[in-house]
């Protein structure tokens, strides 16, 4: 018994002084549980670093553009022995990093994606207690905002088991992501002409006071989207009895999502004694130009009246009555209102593949949609980072490319991607089942919406690749006819090629059988569902985007090349995409298919003809897709096509629509540098977005599109580095093919529901004003005629004062009614200067609180503003329920920039 003794005494010892949690416990569990991260940029190009432009040359940089950045590990436990090397940390980035600058001890690697490794090698040390581990990176290309950077490290042990980093497992970056500017204030520049202006409080104020939109009392009246015509006829009658509706013959679906929005904003009248009534026709020969959609509406003191074309025109004029509505008065105005739609097509883009979002922000979303009529959903189902809906007899598809976990065989899930780390407890992953999609389509008919799938194919495509290869892998051994029924690669396929969201891997083959039978066996499925909600299938998106090698692009150049501004890469890698796979080849030699480079018009000529076997009348495709076919109604077989054109105005998007039409297609107009919902709201690192293609897009500038005369927004707008640009009218023939615009929301950065809606709302609304009325200054197009900053044809006042009665509505009347719906649009940042003492704020849309913030408190901006003691300003919902961002003000400003 003594000889235990020293034993108790050492475990007394042990517990007075603290377990060293190293004895036993892994080094991974170690660094996930005890190391904090920070994630900064450190030079952003600027043109002049004659030696980072040569390494990035190099290390095969787009353009031989690169910047520096820096990841931190500061181990908060106990030390890392210089001997515990058998750990890999992962870390996502969405620029490709290519060297690690200045260590020598980790070994780098790019996996797939934005997906990397530091693997520690024979020169690690180990890392102390306390110590701070700074990790330098050469990258391609820059990051000018926080949201470039990716949550969720995560650390792999020899035997492949990860573990994300505590402190980084969040959907957010805050606190991981330290300020654009930190270490040089230009560092938010792309380069050293880049003339856009960063925003502070000073020049929001400016932007924001510049007109005069405080002053507008026209809101009581305005509907948005605006009617063709609208009579005001009296005052406001007050409703706060509710409103009582006779359908008459309105459909029962319609009626339910109609009694829903009155529930919804506390309209619903309790009993029809007291209630404001309102009564519902449908009389198509009282409209002469027979336009779906078309309706009238009458309010006045004692009820209304809305006269329907069709069920969509009933519809559409009970939300007009409700945008009349002021719910925090309940009032109603008077109003004799005239209108009909100016497009067909009047679309929201959601993209589930890159992050998942839920079928109650999908539900959301389609209310919205309806409320501001809005009528075509497409549904962006698939891509590289999964794949989101349920088909019955291809189990693979949601259990493999449904989820991203770590598992570098991908038997069990896609790698991790797009901050998502190694687990799938977050939005990568998720799918919607058969039941769920039915669900969302019989919701959407209720509201006059079209849901237009899409599964993007034959780029874009990762999730389905790896899912059919998983079945592929199960099958081959015990049913090898089955398992390569539905296989979507050439396995003798060796073509080096690097796609646009740098995947190797992940195009299907366009030119296999098999690929075909699979798309086949995806429309019927599909059809089946729309089949039991009955709700028929009319449009078939089959994506189509971005089918390129980026290395055989003109930023790179065969290893070792000699002109400084184009990367080095090798000749084998520069092919186009399926070159080396002998399905191809053949067909190409056989003559089949004119070049390598149509192979992605042929799937499209495939997919067609799949689609009228079917009976789906309408074929839909990014642009990208179809732009080398030179006639549609020759080369297609289906009759109806079109294709959403996306690319920037100011690269040349405007004659890209122009050339679509030219080759018998109708357009969707998409264009991404007023219409693409991801990128960032203002110029300020602090937003949130991919900014390619603008480095912002706020509700003004979509509202100022132009759809039929993209050329005028040279006069009003910038490229993305706040440059005048310059364009030329189309002619009136193109107008007439254009047959809608459409907003999108790409979800890289996008990962919760929440993200969601803080950036598609309240710009959504400017959309559908677009989408549904032609404004006083959008200027028909004329052939030839040109634009740009040093033109003088837009009428930039009329253009303005549409402005203020639009942002005087939306922060009066609309953004209570989002409130009501408990959708969390953005809240805008204000603008603020401080003059002789006194605090002046504003917002952009008149009516939302202010509140400043004084050392101690937040409190109302009326109350302060007298207050020379102003540290920072925030707005609030219009319910008051919700702060928006906060900004600093310097000490005082004297005067506002304007």
């Amino acid at each position: 018994m003594n000889r235990l003794l020293p034993a108790v005494a050492l475990s007394v010892l042990l517990a007075a002084c603290g377990k060293p949690e190293n004895v036993h416990t892994p080094v991974t569990q170690r660094i996930a549980d005890h190391f904090s991260v920070s994630q900064e940029v450190l030079t952003n190009f600027q043109g002049v670093d004659k030696a980072l432009r040569s390494d990035c040359k190099l290390a095969g940089g787009s353009g031989a553009i690169c910047s520096t950045y820096r990841i931190s590990l500061t181990n908060n436990g106990d030390g890392i022995g210089a001997g515990e090397r058998d750990w890999t940390l992962y870390f996502h980035s969405i620029r490709r990093t290519f060297r690690l600058l200045n260590r020598d001890d980790f070994t780098l690697e790019h996996v797939k994606g934005d997906l990397h490794r530091l693997k520690p090698n024979g020169q690690f040390a180990g890392i102390a207690a306390g110590e701070t581990v700074e990790l330098d990176f050469l990258a391609e290309n820059w990051m000018q905002f926080e949201s470039d950077f990716m949550p969720r490290l995560f650390v792999v042990d020899a035997d492949g088991g990860a573990l994300v980093i505590a402190s980084t497992d969040s959907d957010g970056i805050d606190g991981l992501v330290e300020p654009i500017g930190k270490n040089d204030p230009d560092n938010w520049k792309r380069t050293a002409a880049d003339a856009n202006i960063l925003a502070n409080a000073s020049n929001r104020y400016a932007d924001f006071t510049a007109e005069e939109s405080m002053a507008v009392e026209s809101w009581r009246e305005r509907i948005i989207p605006s009617p063709l015509k609208t009579e005001v006829l009296g005052g406001t009658v007050q409703i706060g009895a509710g409103i009582a509706v006779d359908p008459g013959p309105l459909s029962p679906d319609s009626i339910a999502a109609v009694q829903t929005r009155l529930q919804t904003l506390g309209l619903s009248a309790a009993t029809r004694e007291g209630a404001y009534l309102v009564s519902v026709t449908i009389e198509p020969t009282a409209f002469a130009d027979q336009v779906s959609g078309a309706y009238r509406l009458e309010t006045t003191e004692t009820g209304a009246s809305v006269t329907g074309f069709d069920q969509a025109g009933a519809f559409y004029g009970l939300q007009s009555l409700l945008a009349l509505v002021d719910i925090r008065e309940q009032t109603l105005a008077q109003v004799a209102v005239d209108d009909a739609p100016r497009f067909q097509h009047r679309g929201m883009f959601l993209d589930v593949g890159r992050n998942f979002h839920t079928k109650a922000v999908v539900l959301r979303l389609l209310d919205q949609m309806a409320a501001y009529k809005l009528n075509r959903f497409h549904f962006h189902l698939s891509d590289d980072e999964g794949w989101r809906l349920e088909i019955p007899g291809l189990p693979e598809l949601t259990e493999v490319g449904g989820r991203r976990c770590f598992d570098l065989n991908e038997d069990r899930c896609l790698l991790p991607q797009l901050g998502s780390g190694p687990k799938d407890d977050n939005n990568g992953s998720g799918y919607f089942s058969v039941d769920d999609y039915v669900e969302i389509l019989r919701y959407a008919a209720a509201r006059h919406i079209e849901v237009v799938p899409e599964f993007d194919m034959p780029a874009h495509a990762r999730a389905a690749v790896v899912a059919m290869e998983a079945r592929y892998r199960r099958l081959a051994e015990s049913a090898p006819e089955q398992a390569s029924e539905f296989r979507l690669i050439d396995s003798e396929d060796d073509t080096e090629y690097l796609s646009v969201q740098f995947y190797n891997d992940s195009y299907i083959n366009p030119c296999i059988d098999s690929t075909y039978r699979f798309v086949g066996k995806l429309i019927r499925e599909v059809q089946a569902m729309h089949v039991a909600a009955g709700v028929p299938l009319e449009t078939w998106h089959f994506g189509g985007d971005e089918a390129v090698n980026i290395l055989a692009s003109g930023s790179f150049e065969d290893a070792p090349g000699s002109d400084p501004e184009k990367g080095d890469v090798a000749a084998s890698a520069r092919k186009q995409p399926w070159s080396g796979s002998p399905q191809c080849q053949k067909l190409v030699a056989d003559g089949d298919v004119e070049s390598m480079d149509k192979l992605g018009e042929h799937y499209a000529k495939q997919v067609s003809a799949l689609l009228v076997d079917a009976g789906i009348p309408t074929m839909a495709a990014w642009n990208d897709g179809v732009k080398r076919i030179d006639e549609a109604a020759a080369e297609l077989a289906t009759a109806d096509n079109y294709a959403n054109s996306w690319g920037p105005l100011f690269w040349g998007g405007g004659d890209e629509s122009v050339h679509l039409t030219e080759s018998g297609f109708d357009v969707v107009q998409s264009h991404s540098d007023f219409l693409y919902f991801d990128m960032p709201y203002e110029v300020d690192p602090k937003e949130s977005g991919y900014y390619w293609a603008s480095r912002y897009i706020d509700t003004e500038k979509t509202f100022s599109y132009a759809p039929l005369n993209t050329a005028q927004l040279a006069e009003v707008s910038t490229d993305r580095d706040g440059n005048g640009w310059s364009a030329t009218s189309p002619s009136m023939e193109f107008a007439e093919r254009v047959r809608g615009i459409q907003g999108q929301l790409w979800s890289e950065v996008v990962r919760t529901d929440a993200q969601v809606e803080y950036m598609v709302y309240p710009r959504l609304l400017a959309l559908a004003e677009r989408a549904w009325h032609r404004a006083s200054w959008e200027l028909s197009p004329q052939e030839g005629q040109k634009f740009s900053a040093e033109t003088d044809l837009v009428d930039k006042a009329a253009l303005a004062r549409d402005w203020a009665e639009f942002a005087a509505t939306l922060g009066r009347k609309e953004l209570l009614k989002l409130d009501r719906a408990g959708v969390g649009y953005r809240v805008p940042v204000p603008g603020a200067v401080q003059l002789n003492g006194d605090l002046h704020a504003a917002v952009p849309f008149p009516g939302l609180p202010v509140e400043v913030f004084d050392g101690e408190r937040w409190q109302s901006v009326d109350k302060a503003a007298s207050s020379a003691q102003v540290l920072a300003v925030r707005a609030r919902s219009s319910d008051g329920q919700r702060a928006g961002r906060a900004v600093e003000l310097p000490p005082i400003t004297q005067t506002a920039e304007r």
